[in-house]
């Protein structure tokens, strides 16, 4: 999420693929939660289905490693790390009561095990503030599924964690079905504001003119419930989100979409920082090794979305230029 991707015609590359799994194996003032390691969880790595009912997890019983910590900055091993945390888009981030839950909480506190390191996730309303915390020193780093752009890149650097793909949706019931980018042309959809989702519809609609066709309607909201709720109310024909927040809100909260056969290239997502920021390498290396020793691999099937893990720990990147994209 946020904003703003360099994007070549949607058109172009946009892809085809068939979601008929998805909907089974796909799926504010701050407040601070404590990351960190130490303490038991009998229910950790589990979804609520087979532990206690929470999808909280206190602990992944890992211990520091030494060549992940002699990393970690000095100030921030007397000092917690504050992470921006957007509480509003499951299954990344959510809240449970009031304790943010979700994959991005997972591995976070996976990643300050392995660094010895305490972080404390700031629980944030509004998504579209992250990026300026972090520039004006608000946040130490931001864990809130960010996708890897260009423009992103002018003002943060980005630690990746996996790369997904853009689902549509209708609701159920309705006649519009969306196979291809101009099936999207002429209808109302609506994004969260400040997500790169709002620069891949406006890029469509663009597009659909160039076609000869009629451009969409784009709302935008603050929050991804209003999202939600925009369709599921039929102030929008359509919506668009990550591949695995539309199989969650179907799968886990039961609203009423049908996920189109349209998916959008994937993009590369990961935690972002201040630019130049040192905490970098360590949270790279601190990535590769939570895949080294398999704890990555069991977040993301606790959340039903293994698929969109990386292979391999020569994946994970630290991206601190625009110029380490490919061309758009």
């Amino acid at each position: 999420m946020y904003r703003r991707p360099a994007l070549r015609s949607f058109f172009a590359v946009a892809a085809l693929a068939a979601l008929t799994t998805l909907g089974v194996a796909a799926c504010a003032d701050p407040t601070s939660t404590p990351s960190s390691g130490g303490g038991g969880s009998p229910a950790a790595g589990e979804s609520p289905a087979a532990g206690s009912g929470s999808y909280a997890t206190t602990t992944w019983d890992l211990q520091p490693v030494d060549s992940v910590a002699k990393l970690v900055p000095e100030e921030y091993k007397s000092k917690p790390i504050s992470n921006g945390q957007y509480n509003d888009y499951p299954p990344q981030e959510f809240l449970e009561g009031q304790t943010l839950v979700g994959i991005q909480p997972d591995i976070v506190l996976a990643l300050s095990e392995v660094m010895g390191v305490k972080v404390e996730n700031q629980s944030v309303g509004s998504f579209d503030s992250l990026i300026p915390g972090l520039s004006t020193g608000r946040y130490d780093m931001s864990s809130a599924d960010f996708g890897v752009t260009k423009p992103r890149l002018e003002q943060v650097d980005f630690v990746s964690e996996f790369a997904i793909g853009t689902a549509f949706a209708t609701k159920t019931g309705s006649p519009i079905t969306v196979a291809q980018p101009t099936d999207l042309c002429g209808h109302s959809i609506g994004v969260l504001n400040g997500s790169y989702f709002v620069d891949q519809v406006n890029q469509a609609s663009a597009d659909c003119e160039k076609a000869g066709k009629e451009p969409l309607t784009v709302q935008t909201y603050p929050t991804d419930g209003a999202r939600v709720l925009a369709i599921t109310n039929g102030r929008v024909e359509l919506t668009a989100a990550t591949v695995d927040a539309m199989a969650w809100v179907i799968k886990s909260e039961s609203v009423p979409l049908t996920v189109q056969t349209l998916v959008y290239e994937p993009l590369e997502q990961g935690i972002a920082l201040p630019k130049d920021s040192k905490l970098g390498p360590a949270l790279q290396a601190a990535m590769k090794e939570i895949m080294n020793n398999g704890t990555y691999t069991k977040i993301l099937q606790k959340w039903d979305v293994a698929q969109i893990g990386y292979t391999s720990p020569d994946q994970v990147k630290l991206y601190t230029d625009p110029s380490q994209l490919a061309a758009s």
